[in-house]
């Protein structure tokens, strides 16, 4: 083996011009088709990411309406209650790490003469840190006192502040916020708290009921705000789940507040392997479940042809290598037909000749595929500082290195594969006369 190698390395040694330009060849085919294979790599990551950013991967969205077939290509919509029994049976699912009802209400928060529109999540200190619930300042709210009620606003409330009369918002000219966090707050779930012009139900109105009398203001403490970076909790304001609970049943009447049951509930795999098995599990009880991974899913589809187009572009360069490859090889017999005869004379078995022209042919993928992958990494660089403001970028992973390595190497072996049969059927008589 090891003569056979450093003969055929000397051989191509021999006409380094033409064995350069060979191998010149396949490093364009090689470079060509691992730098569309990275972009599309690059695409397929850049859309991961861009559905990461809106939430996580591993959480499933689980509520109580699914969607049943009656089998004749039609079907309808059924209700299964999301309540603490649910929740008992999720977490007994394996690859389930954590499980959190969505206790939430509307409300309305009060600073002076300008208010806010509120959407308030009740969670624990527990459920914060299993479904990365983050602050961006302070800390996350506790039960307060028998007269204050904790809250963490959301990224963007204190942008949202308005005046109820005119509906203009509470920012000065700099565009910063009047209402900032250490401002006295109050928090209502009546409207007519807020709009006087809102007097349904405060006056006898002739039907002999009695009004409704208004709900309650209650006091708040800010204890920070909410990281923009929360994804699907950024734009709640957060309470602890106790308190959210004990003030929305005592508001009932305003907030349709049904302790106990719920309309979502959010389902944390351990891993982004579990998500499909879990959710499958979850679905079989009659829930209707959502993840971004069907999201993900259907955006990898859309952009499989993108990547499939794009190796083609780079495959048709390579097949122009191959053919230079063959082309190299067939001269080469053509040129060395009375050394092939005389090798034989001498009593060279016709394996050892194809296996000289096949180990010449592998040396031109090998060097090609070596140096392709160099000029590939260089091109992937100058493309992703191009690239940079669009949010696609070129990646080449360690698979891909040695991928395309290996496969210039048998690319190139498959073109010297008939020059090899040739020269093992030629005549040693007819090579000997050649000349």
């Amino acid at each position: 083996m090891k003569d056979l190698l450093t003969t055929a390395f000397l051989n191509l040694w021999r006409r380094k011009l033409r064995a350069f330009l060979t191998v010149l060849g396949m490093v364009i085919g090689v470079a060509s088709i691992v730098v569309m294979v990275s972009l599309g790599i690059g695409i397929k990551q850049a859309t991961i990411e861009s559905f990461a950013g809106t939430g996580s991967l591993t959480t499933i969205r689980v509520n109580s309406w699914s969607y049943v077939s009656n089998g004749n290509g039609g079907g309808g919509s059924r209700q299964k209650e999301l309540n603490k029994k649910a929740i008992a049976e999720f977490k007994k699912i394996e690859g389930v790490q954590a499980v959190m009802p969505l206790v939430q209400t509307y409300g309305m928060i009060k600073s002076g003469r300008y208010v806010v529109d509120a959407s308030i999540l009740g969670v624990t200190k527990e459920q914060a840190e299993q479904f990365g619930i983050t602050l961006a300042e302070g800390e996350l709210p506790g039960t307060g006192s028998a007269t204050t009620y904790e809250i963490a606003l959301g990224a963007w409330t204190l942008e949202g502040f308005y005046s109820p009369d005119n509906y203009r918002q509470a920012l000065d000219k700099n565009g910063n916020p009047k209402v900032t966090k250490d401002s006295r707050m109050q928090l209502t779930f009546d409207y007519r708290n807020i709009y006087t012009q809102m007097n349904i139900g405060t006056t006898d109105d002739g039907s002999g009921q009695p009004p409704t009398p208004p709900g309650d203001f209650y006091k708040l403490k800010v204890t920070g705000i909410m990281d923009e970076g929360n994804n699907d909790f950024s734009y709640y304001c957060v309470m602890d789940a106790t308190q959210l609970d004990k003030i929305a049943k005592a508001n009932k009447s305003f907030t349709n507040y049904n302790a106990g049951k719920y309309e979502t509930v959010l389902v944390k795999c351990a891993d982004i392997t579990d998500v499909k098995s879990v959710k499958n599990a979850i679905s079989e009880m009659g829930y209707g479940t959502y993840s971004l991974q069907d999201a993900v899913e259907m955006a990898e589809k859309s952009t499989q042809n993108v990547q499939y187009l794009l190796g083609a572009i780079g495959g048709v360069a390579l097949l122009v290598a191959a053919i230079g490859i063959m082309n190299t090889m067939m001269m080469s017999i053509f040129e060395r037909t009375r050394e092939i005869g005389i090798i034989k004379v001498l009593g060279c078995r016709i394996d050892n000749i194809a296996g000289l022209f096949l180990a010449e042919a592998a040396y031109i993928g090998l060097f090609g595929g070596a140096l392709g992958m160099g000029l590939s990494f260089g091109i992937s660089a100058l493309l992703n500082i191009f690239l940079a403001s669009s949010g696609l970028r070129s990646i080449i992973p360690a698979y891909l290195v040695f991928g395309a390595v290996g496969f210039s190497i048998i690319v190139a072996v498959a073109a010297g594969m008939y020059p090899a049969i040739r020269a093992m059927k030629l005549s040693p008589l007819a090579a000997i006369r050649n000349e």
